[in-house]
């Protein structure tokens, strides 16, 4: 008999998910199953009630104990290594996933199927206000999921299922989860515990969690050579000045040497506590949630866009002084620090009955965010708010026959604003109204399944107003050739109206190093997209591969006019038309007993190509990469190794330099002390094992801040 290792790949297709990680129809995945405790599987993030294998776009399940295994800060790192999915890194504190080559309005981060309410769209130093840390499960929907989320998913949907509101009764009087952690890459500490109390039909429960971190260690000079390079020939064009300036040159150098070894300002620290309570019963259940998010973190990469920390350069002599009085990280000196805190209510239920329509789910939401942006002198340089509501209500059918559907609404009313000397966007009310329908029916040997979504929004700023009004549709036909196999194809057109910041900012940008420009005149962005998906799933293997296409018609993206304002740069929103054109495809296959232990191999590939009309690439496309893993299961313990390869990037737009490739070579070991039990492991790991040099091109900083360097972790995971 084949056993099936615990130890995740650090990819899952939709095929191995349904067949390593399932959980009963209605529930939220805890990663307590496996595939001989049930046999369904479901994808909460659509509004059918689907199994993971029977979704007809390209979807992966991460379940609780697997995000524990993947761990890496943030949600975006921790899922970087899945196929078609990137991090827009801006540091270990900061970064919002790519997919496919989209991010930020394009990319919905969820949070139990409504927006996160905090600023990180509107620019990669905005940390993520959610946590995998603790997450029941995180789900991932590759390609447009605009029917469902509207606009803001046109190229994808990041779904954390936090499990904040409990959705079913203790097994008994009290249960929860412990977890302690520690890094050696940045001292890092992880610490996360939630305890849940029945009473009768009520569910209470509580959570807290803190990461925190040093600056991180790098195994060479935080600036890529390339850019060292071009530094170099600014240099040497201004060798012909005066003795100040070459002053001036010195003193830069001597900052990229201090930058070797370490990235300043790279600290971080993160805690969340949360409150809720639940009425469970046959029918369903309806709770609410209050949880409280503060974050403190350094902004690495900030100095060069105020000329390598020339604010600091006059006042070296104060230097200890500062030192002792702005902060206990000795790298913050003349860096810059960015300050968060939000606190979030959540209500959710779910009533089943009998009728047509015979669930109704619903998710109202409101958040209050704030964060300031602090200069290495403790001035408060920019002020970031978001207030808002939203709401998702779904009537669905489902009566085990051929056809299930759900029709839903959903609505999000809020005040986005910037203030002080570096704000480049002003206050703006936006109120999204959003109604949609998804129907299905499925012949076992090949179904239909079609969708729409009508939205409108409106903007409102201080001197200017916009609306909009869009439509999106969605048609898919699908196959089961022969068993156990699933072919999809699916055609979409899906339309994304403006964002605030595309259409009102006006102001210098410095985590972009930008003077950003918005255009009152922009029309709504379209996308035209055909995608194929193909799983297959066998006695010893399983695998997907999914193929598409995108044609946009209005692509909107900041373009460079050649101008200069503050020193810097000026960037416009405009619209052009472009295409994107790629593959995921992953595989894994059990080798079988070999000394004493269950082997198994997996391996994915994925690549994205962009085009602009009239040449060029859209900027910080993710190059060709793969990954190679090796598993054995010994039964008490699992051990893992595996080969992540990233190839060059050299299909670069404007003011972008190329991207060397890399390798990362990672291990790690499971042990679970208890056997026949997983409520207790330990885990060790090693990641980058030769301290290789890795940069992100899908980041802004990808030539002034690398990935961590050798990475050592250890962690106890305890589930009572």
């Amino acid at each position: 008999m084949i056993r099936r290792s615990p130890m995740s790949a650090r990819l899952m297709t939709a095929a191995a998910v349904s067949a390593l990680c399932v959980a009963p129809a209605g529930a939220e995945t805890t990663g307590a199953e496996t595939a001989a405790d049930a046999d369904v599987i479901t994808v909460t993030s659509t509004p059918l009630r689907l199994q993971s294998n029977e979704v007809v776009g390209s979807v992966t399940v991460l379940t609780e104990d697997r995000l524990v295994e993947l761990l890496d800060g943030n949600v975006a790192d921790t899922l970087d290594a899945l196929p078609g999915v990137s991090s827009s890194y801006f540091g270990p504190a900061s970064g919002r996933p790519v997919i496919r080559g989209l991010s930020e309005d394009r990319v919905a981060v969820l949070i139990n199927g409504l927006t996160a309410m905090d600023a990180s769209s509107a620019s990669p130093d905005h940390a993520v206000a959610g946590e995998v840390l603790g997450a029941r499960g995180v789900e991932v929907l590759r390609g447009p999921a605009a029917i469902a989320y509207g606009g803001n998913a046109i190229g994808g949907v990041v779904n954390i299922l936090d499990g904040r509101v409990p959705t079913q009764r203790v097994d008994g009087v009290v249960e929860g989860f412990a977890y302690l952690g520690a890094t050696s890459v940045d001292e890092g500490t992880q610490a996360a515990g939630r305890v849940a109390f029945g009473a009768g039909p009520f569910v209470f429960q509580l959570e807290a969690l803190r990461r925190e971190a040093e600056n991180f260690d790098i195994p060479g000079f935080a600036e890529s050579a390339a850019y060292r390079a071009a530094e170099e020939d600014d240099h040497d064009h201004d060798d012909d000045h005066d003795d100040d300036d070459d002053h001036d040159d010195d003193h830069d150098h001597e900052e990229e040497e201090e930058d070797f070894g370490t990235v300043s300002d790279s600290f971080y620290t993160f805690e969340t506590v949360s409150g809720a309570v639940s009425l469970v019963e046959d029918w369903g259940f309806v709770g609410v949630a209050v949880k409280s998010t503060d974050g403190e973190y350094g902004l690495p990469g900030h100095s060069h866009a105020h000329g390598h920390g020339e604010d600091d350069h006059d006042d070296d002599h104060d230097h200890d002084d500062d030192h002792d009085e702005d902060h206990d990280h000795e790298e913050e000196e003349g860096g810059a620090l960015l300050v968060m805190e939000q606190t979030r209510i959540d209500l959710r239920g779910e009533l089943n009955f009998d009728g047509f329509f015979n669930r109704v789910r619903w998710s109202f939401a409101y958040g209050d965010y704030e964060h300031s942006e602090l200069e290495g002198d403790g001035e408060v340089g920019v002020t970031f708010t978001r207030d808002g509501i939203e709401g998702r209500i779904e009537f669905a059918h489902d009566h085990e026959g051929a056809r299930q559907g759900a029709w839903g609404l959903q609505f999000l009313d809020q005040e986005f604003a910037a203030f002080g000397e570096e704000a480049f966007v002003p206050p703006v009310n936006t109120a999204d109204l959003g109604l949609f329908a998804v129907e299905r029916w499925d012949f076992q040997s090949w179904g239909v399944e079609a969708g729409a979504r009508f939205e409108t929004r409106d903007l409102t700023g201080q001197n200017a107003s916009r609306d909009f009004t869009t439509v999106s549709a969605s048609g898919s036909v699908f196959f089961r050739p022969v068993e156990q196999s699933f072919l999809a194809v699916t055609v979409s057109r899906t339309e994304r109206a403006p964002t605030d910041t595309e259409l009102f900012s006006n102001g210098p940008h410095l985590a972009t190093e930008t003077f950003e420009v918005g255009d009152l005149d922009l029309g709504v962005e379209t996308a035209l997209s055909i995608e194929g998906t193909a799983r297959w799933t066998g006695g010893r293997w399983s695998g997907e591969a999914n193929f598409f296409h995108s044609e946009y018609d209005g692509f909107i993206g900041l373009f460079a006019t050649g101008q200069e304002e503050d020193e810097l740069d000026v960037f416009e929103y405009r619209q052009a038309d472009a295409s994107l054109t790629g593959f995921e495809a992953a595989a894994r296959l059990d080798l079988g007993e070999i000394l004493g232990a269950a082997w198994s191999t997996d391996a994915s590939v994925e690549y994205v190509q962009s085009d602009v009309d009239g040449g060029g690439d859209l900027p910080r496309i993710p190059p060709l990469s793969s990954l190679i893993g090796l598993e054995a299961d010994f039964g008490s313990i699992s051990a893992r190794g595996e080969a992540r390869l990233v190839a060059e990037q050299d299909d670069v737009a404007q003011f972008e330099l190329p991207t060397e490739g890399y390798t990362l070579l990672n291990a790690s070991v499971e042990w679970r002390p208890f056997a026949g039990s997983r409520d207790v492991a330990l885990i060790a790991g090693v990641r980058n094992i030769t301290d290789e040099e890795a940069r992100a091109h899908t980041s802004f900083l990808k030539d002034l801040v690398p990935l961590p360097g050798r990475n050592v972790r250890l962690a106890v995971r305890a589930g009572f």
